[in-house]
């Protein structure tokens, strides 16, 4: 009987630790943020600023960016309108610190 009790109790502790991981992966990604008004020299700028500081950035419209402990994706209309996504941060760093930090790249570039 104690037996039975100890592996219930060892089966539930696995359980739950491999839902907290599940959870961890889920919180170190954000929801996109949508960034209009973005010209091509703005985008442009944005992708130089980025990699200045450290932040792979791959030519063309969209792709994924990593650098700093951070990943992401971007997309850009090639337009107006560009879409950031954080896929991967600390996790003691807010979506919103993250998504504010990586948006200040493109704010900074719409006011040259």
């Amino acid at each position: 009987m104690n037996l039975k009790l100890i592996v219930s109790l060892l089966l539930m502790c696995l359980v739950f630790s491999l839902g907290s991981a599940q959870a961890q992966i889920g919180r170190n990604s954000c929801e996109p943020v949508k960034v209009s008004g973005v010209t091509p020299d703005t985008f442009e700028c944005m992708k130089k600023k980025l990699q200045d500081y450290g932040i792979d950035v791959p030519p063309g419209n969209k792709g994924e960016l990593s650098g700093k402990g951070i990943t992401g994706s971007f997309e850009w209309d090639g337009k107006s309108d560009l879409t950031l996504t954080i896929t991967g941060k600390p996790f003691f760093i807010s979506c919103g610190t993250a998504d504010r930090e990586i948006t200040k790249f493109v704010d900074e570039c719409k006011t040259l």
